[in-house]
């Protein structure tokens, strides 16, 4: 306790100097006064007494430094004083102050904008107790592709492993991704109509897993998973708000979905958000009989969370469940040949399947390059100063400071310096967070993750901040802080010029920013290139006048396959009489929008091994659908009427089916069989090939694909596709109408052009392209302008050089030329070394970006050839300047 009122009282005397002084020299001066009169007592002159009394006190002066020393902080004094003498120093060159804070500024105002981003996606630690504690059990494909062992488990997998597993202390299964239709039923505006919502089914137990509590009302308790109790549901926070006006009192009240009357037991906080599922409320998720049996094995549609006993470690738990998988291989060899699991705890599983790591490693470094090349710019800035303020230090150091006071005051500006520009860039960066955030529009998911200038951000600021001063200012201090003495005080010039090893620091800088522009702008370059080429392919079929709307039909109406398709012609005859509506189908999905994969025999081909089998998408399409979309036939025929349910089973392939698992035999006649959930395997006969679509829209593979025919295999939620013989959105109020007609409670989802389908699965790229472009362009006028900064300064030192040159038979020609010449050759070396770094981004982007294979050689021309153009623009003008020397001025110039 002691030690700490000293603390205050030596804090409280550094604030309190002032006061505190005056006491010291009147009681210095009391003391004084009593030995001069003891040596007066003793018969000393008066000269004699006072300077006995003085010596006696060891010095006046000496004195009170060794109190202030004793009374205060010193290193804090210190730090005043060089911050105080800073401030003068800065506020004497506004100028310079406001190039370099605005410089720093702006790359730390990047960096904070999209280390935004990294907070929200990567660093928000997932809501509950002891997220890390709670794993998410996948299934691992023996297909190899993107986020292979990330896939779904199926429920007998799911109810196998919760009995079986000895590592967890429950288990809890999730279908993440349903969709349900609210009827609006408590608001008499929009009473009686429907409204699509997303939905997820989960067990009973699946909150208690992560740990999480409802703002109101309750969880779903045991049993109210089995068939007969499942009619309660929890509402998400957004439904809440936006449906029933944040009442408290809908907790017990009845609301419809799919035309079946739920209880709503509660409502979850707005905080309960897991990255990647955004559903907008929860009912419970219902396993009977039929969900246990083998054909179930195919439908993996179940995300598995887990929390681990105590003392059991992920590793553990990932052999556990490595065995477990085999067994089920083991058992079941038909749907379970070759499969496997993974475990990872629930943050790194949302992170790892959001997908969105690579990208924000790409832009991290972007924008960790721009702040390079602006902290390289500062520091030239810093040096040249220095130079500038050579005699003013040689003068400090002769009358007595040390090298390391010099490098403390340096340091301590280019800190100002640095706070400074980390304040601002604060303030740029909050605006750049809610420019980011209103263009993070184009999913669900992205945009239901809250973007803020939240504590991660502040500190990253913080620290890039003093990286910043330290980058910018540790290598002036350093060379300055070996000036030569008697060099500077003996020269008399007016002009302030650097010594040959701070013009040579200096010149590196500006190279390495040439170096790591050319190296974002060719990884700029790549990425634009793949992204354009992917978003203006050849889709296989016709994009254009197509009107698409998604339509889910519940259980309650719909319940057999029948009454399906039923509804399906019904609605399409009256589609086919709207005017301009030139051909109706209907598809379990969309063109290039990712169908669903599915395994298949292939009659009379050899079984495959284990880890290789034969898959192939799957979609299921009504007649006229390759005539709506302008998928072409190649060979046999297309779907008709009769090819229903009565008939033999049919199917149609592309081309790349024709090519990859036919090994280009003859197709027609032969027969496939597909292992499709919920369906009995049938073999179907193969009566035609179409065209290649690709399987995404913004991938470039062309998958094996099959295509059956919904009168054969209805399914209960598919897509319209309209094809309009003007603008399809004009269909738009005919098509609501229609089925509306036929299904006043069915509401339509995603009504929309198929452009507008395309434009959305572009996800982020509109904006990656315009940010990374930014960034590239922001990081070439940077370093034009160290060029530039580096080139006029070197002409300003060299006016007296150049007037000699020039007096001596020069021509203005020749001095462009050399000063040119000088810049040229910098810029050269540093797109030399850039060159060399941007060699390996191709293979760099190919292993990062799954689907995406970047060559474009004209690019290492091009960046360069507009680099070098930038470079010599930059130094023309200053060399411009340098042909204007007067050679009698120049000579006369000290």
């Amino acid at each position: 306790m002691r030690a700490l009122r000293a603390w205050v009282l030596r804090l409280r005397a550094v604030f309190r100097r002032a006061p505190g002084d005056v006491e010291l020299r009147a009681e210095l001066a009391s003391h004084v006064q009593m030995h001069i009169e003891d040596n007066l007592r003793r018969g000393m002159n008066p000269q004699e007494a006072r300077r006995e009394a003085l010596m006696k006190l060891g010095g006046v002066a000496q004195t009170e430094e060794r109190y202030r020393e004793r009374r205060g902080l010193p290193i804090l004094e210190v730090l005043l004083q060089d911050l105080r003498f800073g401030a003068r120093m800065l506020r004497k060159s506004p100028g310079f102050t406001a190039i370099a804070v605005v410089t720093l500024a702006l790359g730390i105002a990047v960096n904070a904008t999209m280390f935004s981003l990294v907070s929200a996606f990567l660093l928000r630690r997932p809501p509950g107790r002891e997220p890390e504690r709670v794993a998410v059990v996948t299934a691992v494909n023996p297909t190899q592709g993107f986020q292979s062992d990330a896939n779904p488990v199926s429920a007998p997998n799911y109810l196998a492993w919760r009995e079986g597993n000895n590592v967890f202390a429950d288990m809890a299964a999730a279908d993440e991704y349903r969709t349900v239709n609210l009827t609006l039923q408590h608001q008499p505006a929009v009473a009686g109509q429907s409204e699509v919502l997303r939905s997820a089914a989960v067990s009973s137990n699946y909150f208690s897993e992560l740990g999480v509590s409802p703002q109101l009302g309750r969880t779903f308790e045991a049993g109210e998973d089995q068939p007969g109790h499942d009619r309660v549901v929890i509402l998400g926070y957004e439904v809440w708000e936006q449906h029933f006006g944040s009442d408290a009192s809908v907790i017990g009240r009845t609301i419809r979905l799919d035309r079946e009357n739920y209880t709503v037991i509660g409502v979850m906080p707005a905080s309960f958000r897991l990255l990647g599922f955004p559903p907008q409320l929860w009912t419970p998720l219902v396993l009977t009989a039929a969900d246990q049996t083998a054909a179930a094995r195919n439908d993996r549609s179940l995300y598995v969370f887990a929390r681990l006993k105590p003392g059991v470690t992920l590793e553990q738990a990932r052999a556990e469940m490595v065995t477990l998988a085999r067994r089920a291989a083991e058992t079941f060899p038909e749907t379970e040949k070759g499969w496997g699991a993974a475990v990872r705890t629930l943050p790194d599983f949302l992170v790892y399947g959001f997908g969105i790591r690579s990208a924000l490693a790409v832009l991290m470094t972007a924008v960790g390059f721009v702040l390079m090349i602006a902290c390289a710019n500062v520091a030239g800035l810093l040096l040249a100063r220095a130079a500038g303020r050579r005699k003013e230090l040689a003068i400090r150091i002769a009358l007595g400071a040390g090298r390391p006071r010099i490098i403390r005051q340096l340091l301590t500006e280019g800190l100002m310096i640095a706070f400074l520009g980390g304040s601002l860039g604060l303030l740029l960066a909050d605006w750049g967070i809610h420019f980011v955030r209103a263009n993070l529009n184009f999913n669900e998911a992205v945009s239901a993750v809250p973007l803020s200038l939240d504590r991660n951000v502040l500190l990253f600021a913080m620290g890039v901040s003093l990286v910043c001063a330290v980058l910018c200012g540790l290598a002036p201090s350093l060379k300055a802080s070996r000036t030569d003495i008697n060099t500077n005080l003996k020269d008399e010039s007016r002009a302030a010029s650097m010594n040959r090893s701070q013009s040579r620091l200096r010149t590196v800088m500006v190279t390495g920013e040439i170096a790591l522009a050319l190296f974002l702008l060719v990884g700029t370059g790549l990425l634009l290139r793949g992204i354009f080429l992917i978003e203006h392919q050849n889709l296989g079929f016709r994009t254009d006048h197509l009107l698409t709307a998604r339509v889910t039909l519940d259980k309650a109406r719909y319940k057999d396959g029948a009454q399906q398709t039923i509804f399906v012609r019904d609605l399409i005859s009256r589609l086919q009489q709207i005017p301009g509506a030139e051909a109706v189908a209907a598809a379990s999905d969309l063109p290039a929008t990712g169908a669903g994969t599915v395994t298949l025999k292939i009659k009379g081909q050899p079984d495959l091994p284990a880890n290789q089998p034969l898959s192939t998408l799957d979609s299921v399409v009504t007649p006229d659908f390759f005539r709506a979309t302008g998928i072409p036939l190649l060979r046999g025929r297309t779907f008709t009427e009769t090819d229903n349910i009565a008939a033999p089973r049919v199917v149609l392939v592309n081309q790349e089916f024709v090519h990859r698992l036919l090994r280009d035999q003859e197709p027609l006649r032969k027969q496939i069989r597909l292992d499709v959930s919920g369906a009995t395997p049938a073999w179907s006969e193969i009566v035609g090939v179409v065209g290649n679509v690709k399987t995404y829209s913004e991938g470039i593979n062309d998958d094996p694909e099959v295509y059956e025919s919904f009168l054969q295999r209805p399914v209960p939620s598919f897509s319209f596709v309209v094809r309009a013989s003007s603008d399809p959105n004009s269909l738009a109020s005919a098509l609501r109408n229609a089925v509306a007609q036929g299904d006043a409670e069915l509401p339509l989802n995603r009504l929309m052009s198929m452009s507008a389908v395309i434009d959305r699965q572009k996800g982020g790229n509109p904006f990656f392209e315009r940010v990374m472009g930014s960034f590239a362009l922001l990081a070439l006028l940077l370093a034009a302008i160290g060029i530039y900064g580096l080139v006029a300064y070197s002409v300003g030192q060299r006016t007296h050089e150049i007037g000699i040159r020039m007096a001596l038979g020069a021509r203005s020609p020749d001095v462009l030329r050399m000063v040119l010449w000088e810049g040229t050759k910098m810029t050269a070396i540093g797109a030399a070394i850039g060159f060399v770094m941007a060699l390996p981004l191709p293979k760099i982007f190919d292993a990062m970006f799954y689907g995406l294979h970047l060559s474009e050689p004209r690019l290492y021309i091009i960046v360069p050839m507009a680099i070098l153009a930038v470079a010599i623009l930059a130094t023309y003008i200053p060399a411009r300047r340098a042909t204007r020397v007067d050679p009698m001025v120049a000579l006369r110039f000290e």
